[in-house]
């Protein structure tokens, strides 16, 4: 009984397994992106094109085999055989892959576009056989001609069937095709993967850099700043009605423009507005807090001179009491601690006792 012969017929599966690898990779990476980035929905869009890619090229890898076997009875290509039987004609001959080239160069740079449409066709053929059968056109193609001649000799050697050489291929004709069909569609797919890798290695990379463009701050420090303030601060009137408030502000990334701001680095700040206290306990506030900080006369607005924090104090003109006490961009994991100091910093400015 005749062994089985093999003939290569494209690494192209090999590619595209290994896209799918890249791409659920790249999935994982960008799922794991969209939780540090809750304010974008750029890496939503991103995660869904890698599962699009990883879906595109594993159906590809299934349909383009690695080999054809050629077994006593059928040639077995990878979704099924063809029995010898089957094949009434084979056509051997070249179809050019130039429409590939332009599809896949002209949207990325004119002049190597121009350059590829300046070349004959002839320049950019590959090696084609078309196997006509019972259940319809079969297509394989390969760069080079010994691996075309190695087809031919081993399906002579089971089949009684005569190539016919140089006519009858146009590269239009339907056919199923065993290895990637280098033609305007092709060139596409594989400019929509180079944009596809672009995008996925750029949004990959702004990742790798989520660092703040201002702290972050330690909390202990920031902490003793807040408190050291409360110290200094002496016996101010009680402020009935005014609520003590907290806003969180999440701090601006360095790739901000990508990642949008940080969900785990945020200012904390305390607010206090009275609009409805007397003009004489609003000066008297406001003037005493305006020393007990330590701020220039005339300053409504100062950073607390304590190394390695940016506490800042706001204290704006207005005919209603304001302030704002911020503890600048810090950890929020921190945030009970320092929102507990700032509770006591209101209290002591006379605010929610």
């Amino acid at each position: 009984m005749s062994r089985t012969q093999r003939v290569v017929l494209s690494s192209a599966s090999l590619w595209a397994w290994a896209v799918v690898g890249v791409a659920v990779l790249a999935a994982g990476w960008h799922v794991w992106g969209i939780t540090v980035t809750p304010e974008r929905s750029y890496y939503w869009w991103m995660t869904t094109a890698d599962l699009v890619v990883a879906g595109v090229a594993a159906a590809l890898a299934l349909r383009w085999p690695r080999y054809a076997h050629f077994e006593p009875d059928a040639l077995v290509l990878s979704d099924g055989r063809i029995p010898y039987g089957s094949i009434t004609g084979v056509r051997v001959g070249t179809v050019s892959a130039k429409p590939f080239w332009l599809a896949f160069w002209l949207p990325q740079s004119l002049v190597i576009g121009l350059i590829i449409a300046s070349r004959r066709a002839e320049a950019f053929n590959r090696q084609v056989v078309e196997l006509d059968t019972t259940s319809g056109p079969v297509r394989v193609r390969w760069r080079d001609f010994d691996r075309r001649v190695a087809f031919i000799d081993a399906l002579q050697s089971h089949s009684d069937v005569e190539p016919s050489y140089g006519g009858g291929l146009d590269g239009g004709t339907l056919a199923r095709d065993y290895t990637p069909r280098l033609s305007v569609g092709g060139g596409f797919l594989a400019l929509g993967l180079v944009v596809w890798t672009f995008f996925a290695g750029l949004l990959g990379l702004q990742l790798l850099d989520r660092s703040t463009y201002s702290g972050p701050y330690s909390t202990e420090a920031t902490s003793a700043a807040v408190r050291a303030l409360t110290e200094r601060l002496g016996d101010y009137p009680t402020l009935p009605g005014v609520p003590v408030e907290f806003r969180t502000r999440p701090c601006d990334r360095n790739n901000n423009t990508f990642l949008g701001p940080s969900p785990d680095v945020a200012a904390l700040s305390l607010r206090l507005v009275g609009p409805d206290l007397p003009p004489d306990t609003i000066g008297t506030v406001e003037e005493r807090l305006h020393d007990d900080a330590g701020m220039d006369p005339g300053l409504y607005y100062m950073r607390l001179d304590h190394p390695g924090t940016d506490v800042r104090i706001g204290i704006p003109t207005s005919d209603d009491l304001q302030i704002e006490v911020s503890t600048g961009c810090t950890d929020t994991a921190g945030h009970d601690l320092l929102r507990a100091d700032l509770q006591a910093l209101a209290a002591a400015l006379g605010a929610g006792r």
